[in-house]
């Protein structure tokens, strides 16, 4: 097991968090999904994209975060969070794309309406940084022989910085809960790690198999493992949360 010293580090070296808060940077997080979904996963089509950018309505109202890797200044990941408010948030993306009741026993809440709720979709990591980093080498683009200064874990963490980020979103607004579609073998990481979460639903075909769960971002921040803390204060205190 890694420890909270080592992969923080690691991280603070080779990448950085940040809002997406101006147009700009906006239009990164939107080029990312562009060359995710499109190119690399070909997972929508040509009608849904415009001027290499993949975006929808719900992008209006969301709070963006984008990844930066250092060595080539080059954005790598996006992630955004929606806060379920008055329009034009005031539906979210997956009560459209899973047209079930949630299965909510063993929760502390009946539904989603009487909850400060926000949801975490539009995770995209290029294709080059989203392989095991066992295979990667992050101080550049393409591999590169192994050294010492450049460690090689046996989790891709990626997917974690951008949860912690999105995570941070939600606290910042003062949520109760962050709701997202996603595979479960994802879900399966992030619990290993300490995230709170509750699958509150059945799975679903939407860009492969994906189900409904449900975050507790309080209860998260509370019971990280210890060699994730440090990455999730580190991916906070660059947010400014």
């Amino acid at each position: 097991m890694i420890s909270g010293q080592d992969v923080s580090s690691h991280y603070q070296h080779y990448f950085q968090m940040l809002k997406a808060t101006t147009e700009e940077l906006k239009s990164h997080a939107y080029q990312i999904r562009h060359d995710v979904y499109y190119v690399e996963e070909q997972m929508i089509t040509e009608q849904q994209v415009y001027n290499q950018r993949e975006s929808d309505s719900w992008d209006e109202c969301a709070d963006h975060c984008l990844l930066l890797h250092k060595p080539s200044q080059t954005y790598i990941g996006t992630i955004r969070m929606i806060p379920k408010s008055s329009s034009p948030c005031s539906s979210l993306p997956i009560e459209k794309h899973y047209q079930k009741p949630f299965e909510l026993n063993g929760t502390s809440i009946k539904d989603l309406e009487g909850v400060k709720t926000g949801e975490i979709s539009r995770m995209a990591i290029l294709s080059s940084f989203r392989r095991r980093s066992c295979d990667t080498d992050f101080s550049e683009v393409n591999e590169q022989p192994f050294d010492q200064h450049n460690r090689r874990f046996a989790v891709n963490y990626m997917p974690m910085c951008l949860t912690f980020a999105a995570i941070h979103l939600l606290l910042a607004s003062e949520k109760e809960y962050g709701i997202a579609l996603m595979e479960p073998r994802l879900a399966k990481l992030l619990k290993r790690f300490g995230v709170v979460l509750m699958q509150i639903g059945g799975t679903v075909e939407f860009y492969g198999q994906r189900a409904p769960f449900l975050i507790n971002p309080a209860g998260t921040a509370k019971q990280l493992t210890p060699e994730y803390q440090g990455l999730f204060d580190l991916v906070g205190s660059e947010l400014g949360c």
